[in-house]
């Protein structure tokens, strides 16, 4: 910042700070100009008196220079100013800097002060603006006004007092219509919005799906076992009660969907931006879960309380469109949950009912069946072609009570959505480790065992490793009898994220397994840069082999890649003895196909290796 030989300093406010004049910046000698002035109270001691920033827009320099004279004299106040000589640069120093307040001068080049104001609305500040004129004009005043102004100020009557007096009252009753603007649009209890805000936020939240083609879905949510709160331990408790409920349920929702509290225990939700109209279901689980979590009184210690809801859901464009429909019909649901014995959502849309409540028992069973050990690990042999090393790919399996056996894949995606899998996670750990500790135990000869990771969300999740790492450790197992995989599309997307996972891996001693390999990229970059002990050729790049001549050669050209890398291979599959002959004489170590053997319970794993064992010394 380039200084002007002319800086002078004056005692202000009894000697007590000094105020800078103008300084021009480098490069706006000509056309408009910005200048700041700063108040200086580093040698003041304790600041005891409020800052105010003040954007001063005067395209008379001497004006400015008795402005700023008069504002560094001032008794109650510190300001820091900064100094506009056009409509245009005042205008971009608002959307560049902060200001508490305007001081505006009406004559100005090119545009007046009323026009700066009406720009200056237009693009969304609020800040409020004091108008000074050098004559005094009673339709000036008046039109100013209008316009919104603050205050208008007679350059006539500047003096230090009054012109500090304008500015602090013009700050001050524009906070003061903020804060009753807040009031009007928040509830006083919770800080939530309240129904006002609600409606104005819906409305937008319509407008803007009808724009997107998104879904909007509105939840009516009525607390159940409220009023024992207030019985038994006061009003006060329940307003705090009610505080926790309205944080928790911010906590689980999205920066974008809208909480209000629309009366003493009712709270509603604005879901926006939902590509399916049944992703509301999902989240009306979540809250169902947040409400059954006990609440701490902190004015009661060791008392806690736990509030349920009933939920009551309407979702736009199915139910309807306009913001009063939705809060009827999703209110009219929730008074349907709880004439059904409350704790519960239901829907306006019957469907959407039937299929909430049959993902809410599918995940209460599937929480069960972690409690009571009601999961079973299947052990697929990785039968041996050529290497000696015996493994196992083990799988989750649920035999549901009503269902039956149900697929891996549905229950693991219900498990992860529900909150569960790294339970189910932890579970497999522990069943494959003390399995493989048992065996070791009965003499059974060295192997490992692979447990799938079965979501993007548990790569970067560090106790998977470190649970692994410590169970193998309790049992005396060295780190390489638990081996984890992983599909390839997964490995490629976390090599896309960084990779940051990938150290941790390495440094951990565990087996970490590639599957599917070659069904869509085929990345060499995998080879190159993931620390894997074990590669599985995906069904799709055997496909046509050894009948096929070019597949055949591409194939053995990926397994020559693996053998030189010094990794295990393992085909996922085997459609006929002549490819098993191939992949034998390609060099894959093992095969893991139902043609060789289907996945076994734990107790039928011991017979097959002795008799696999047995083959082996035979041969």
């Amino acid at each position: 910042m380039a200084e002007r030989d002319d800086v002078r300093s004056r005692p202000a406010n009894d000697g007590r700070a000094l105020c800078e004049a103008p300084r021009p910046y480098e490069g706006q000698s000509r056309g408009p100009r910005r200048h700041l002035s700063v108040v200086r109270t580093d040698h003041l001691g304790p600041q005891v008196k409020p800052v105010v920033r003040v954007l001063v827009v005067e395209n008379d320099e001497e004006d400015h220079a008795l402005t700023l004279d008069l504002l560094a004299r001032a008794v109650e106040t510190c300001f820091v100013v900064e100094w506009a000589t056009s409509v245009e640069t005042g205008l971009r120093l608002l959307a560049e800097s902060t200001f508490d307040v305007c001081l505006v001068d009406y004559r100005l080049p090119g545009r007046d002060g009323l026009c700066f104001v009406r720009l200056m609305q237009a693009r969304g500040f609020s800040l409020p603006v004091v108008l000074v004129s050098g004559n005094a004009d009673d339709a000036v005043e008046y039109e100013a006004l209008e316009t919104g102004v603050a205050d208008y100020l007679d350059k006539e009557e500047y003096e230090v007092g009054r012109l500090e007096r304008r500015l602090r009252f013009a700050v001050a009753r524009e906070r003061a219509t903020q804060r009753l603007g807040h009031l009007a649009q928040h509830d006083e209890l919770t800080g939530l919005a309240n129904r006002s805000a609600l409606r104005e936020r819906l409305e937008r939240a319509l407008a803007r799906s009808r724009r997107h083609r998104t879904h909007v879905a509105v939840l009516a949510l009525d607390l159940d076992g409220f009023k024992p709160v207030n019985d038994r331990f006061g009003h006060a408790a329940g307003d705090f009660v009610l505080r926790a409920i309205g944080d928790r349920l911010i906590g689980r929702l999205r920066e974008t969907d809208t909480v209000a509290r629309i009366g003493g225990d009712e709270f509603a939700v604005v879901l926006e931006n939902l590509q399916h109209h049944d992703d509301c279901a999902l989240v009306a689980r979540k809250i169902l879960d947040t409400m059954a979590e006990p609440i701490p009184l902190t004015q009661h210690p060791g008392e806690e309380v736990v509030v349920g809801a009933s939920i009551g859901v309407a979702v736009c464009p199915g139910d309807g469109t306009t913001g009063e429909t939705l809060l009827r019909l999703a209110d009219a649901a929730m008074y349907r949950a709880k004439k059904e014995g409350g704790r519960c959502c239901r829907f306006h849309d019957r469907h959407l009912d039937h299929k909430l409540a049959r993902g809410a028992l599918l995940e209460r069973d599937l929480q069960d069946a972690l409690n009571r050990n009601g999961l079973d690990l299947f052990y697929q042999p990785q039968v041996v072609l050529r290497s000696p090393v015996l493994g196992f790919s083990a799988t989750p399996r649920w035999h549901h009570p009503e269902l039956g056996l149900l697929d891996t894949d549905r229950f693991c995606r219900l498990a992860e959505d529900s909150g569960l899998l790294e339970r189910l996670t932890v579970w497999m750990i522990e069943e494959a480790v003390a399995r493989i500790a048992a065996w070791r135990d009965e003499g059974m000869p060295r192997l490992h065992v692979a447990l799938p990771l079965l979501s993007h969300r548990q790569l970067p999740w560090s106790d998977v490793v470190a649970e692994a790492v410590r169970q193998l450790d309790a049992a005396s197992l060295e780190r390489d009898h638990l081996e984890f995989e992983v599909d390839e599309t997964l490995l490629l997307a976390e090599m896309r994220a960084g990779g940051e996972v990938f150290e941790q891996w390495r440094e951990s001693g565990l087996r970490f397994a590639a599957t599917g390999f070659g069904a869509s990229t085929g990345s060499l970059a995998l080879l190159r840069d993931v620390p894997l002990r074990t590669l599985k050729l995906s069904r799709p790049l055997l496909r046509g082999t050894p009948q096929d001549k070019h597949r055949t050669l591409f194939a053995d050209a990926v397994i020559q890649l693996g053998r030189h890398l010094g990794m295990r291979l393992v085909a996922e599959g085997a459609d006929d003895a002549a490819q098993l002959s191939m992949l034998r004489r390609a060099g894959v170590d093992a095969v893991q196909a139902v043609i060789s053997c289907p996945p076994l319970p734990a107790n039928d794993c011991r017979a097959w290796i002795l008799q696999t064992t047995g083959r082996a010394a035979q041969g």
